[in-house]
């Protein structure tokens, strides 16, 4: 029991970004730092008073706090895509974050026995080039029977074959992550990304799961363009603007960006990149953007209309209505009140 709460204590200490003199200051005192020291290193329990305000501050309820780890994660197996401002502290919470995320979904998991078998891989073909990670885009779309239309719930197409999609509120040092192991394919969204930042985010993350690379190459570049191939493919894009041009309007651009969900910048991008445009007339259109605060406004407008993961709800209101799990079990997977979950269900 000791050795639980020690965990758990430590895991939401780290979720919420806290030391142990963080967490001892927002006690105001009523728990000394080397109590705190002794309940993480398991030498002591909490009295009822002591825990109940530090699951209090700590916005976590009592049962987690106790709860048996039904999975071992490994938050240091991550791998991040970020900007360097990102804190180790912010870091370290975001990791924490997600593995309990993840501890949460394979227990609902195996409480509804819905766990969705993982079988994409494309590790027969090593990529190097851009003309390689953009065949493998269209071959996975080919795969999933995607035809070359927009996919309008990607979040849903991967969920539905096994890819676990965990999103967690954070600042926007963070784009998002994947746990690179095969029996638990994970891909992580920050939730405050527009939608068309999280839509590519979410197929570069899948390409760091699924690709394999030739030593050397420049792993980052071929996930960005495996990610727009599949968002948008490239004998679509030459259909909507033609074999080449010495340049494109603003509008036909918006217009594909609503019609893809891929942004204007990433459009321009491609569309150097497979020969629409000169390197010139990429750098000409971006010059105009960068002068011209309003326009640069309006062409980085999101426009595209957010989808969101919810096959882990989905599950644990299955197994609630399905009476394999009570209501406050309910409440604490979805990490909300049982008031919340009560109404929820009856729709009120």
């Amino acid at each position: 029991m000791e050795h639980i709460f020690a965990q758990r204590l430590i895991n939401a200490r780290k979720i919420r970004g806290l030391s142990q003199r963080d967490l001892c200051s927002l006690l105001d005192g009523q728990i000394s730092t080397n109590a705190i020291a002794k309940y993480e290193t398991g030498k002591m329990l909490p009295s009822s008073q002591n825990l109940i305000a530090m699951a209090k501050v700590l916005d976590f309820d009592l049962d987690y706090f106790f709860r048996p780890f039904t999975v071992t994660i490994d938050p240091n197996s991550f791998e991040f895509r970020k900007r360097s401002s990102l804190s180790a502290k912010k870091e370290a919470s975001i990791r924490e974050n997600v593995a309990l995320s993840i501890e949460k979904y394979l227990e609902i998991e195996n409480i509804t026995h819905e766990g969705a078998r993982f079988g994409l891989s494309y590790n027969d073909v090593p990529l190097r080039t851009d003309d390689d990670a953009r065949a493998i885009g269209m071959r996975f779309r080919q795969d999933l029977n995607l035809g070359v239309d927009c996919i309008s719930t990607p979040i849903e197409v991967l969920e539905s074959n096994g890819v676990k999609v965990i999103e967690i509120d954070t600042d926007l040092k963070f784009d998002g992550s994947c746990v690179r192991n095969f029996e638990l394919p994970v891909i992580v969204l920050n939730r405050n990304l527009i939608s068309e930042r999280r839509r590519l985010t979410l197929f570069h993350e899948l390409a760091h799961l699924i690709l394999a690379f030739e030593e050397g190459s420049d792993v980052e570049r071929l996930c960005n363009v495996f990610a727009n191939e599949v968002l948008l493919p490239s004998v679509v894009l030459k259909s909507l603007l033609g074999e080449y041009r010495k340049n494109l309007s603003w509008k036909e651009l918006k217009y594909i960006q609503e019609s893809f969900g891929i942004s204007v910048d990433a459009i321009l991008v491609k569309a150097k990149q497979i020969g629409i445009i000169s390197e010139n007339v990429h750098r000409s259109l971006c010059i105009e953007m960068n002068r011209n605060t309003g326009l640069k406004g309006r062409v980085q407008e999101s426009v595209y209309p957010k989808e969101v993961s919810f096959r882990f709800e989905r599950l644990v209101y299955r197994a609630l209505s399905d009476s394999m799990i009570s209501v406050s079990k309910a409440a604490g997977l979805l990490n909300c009140s049982v008031e919340y979950v009560n109404t929820q269900m009856t729709l009120a």
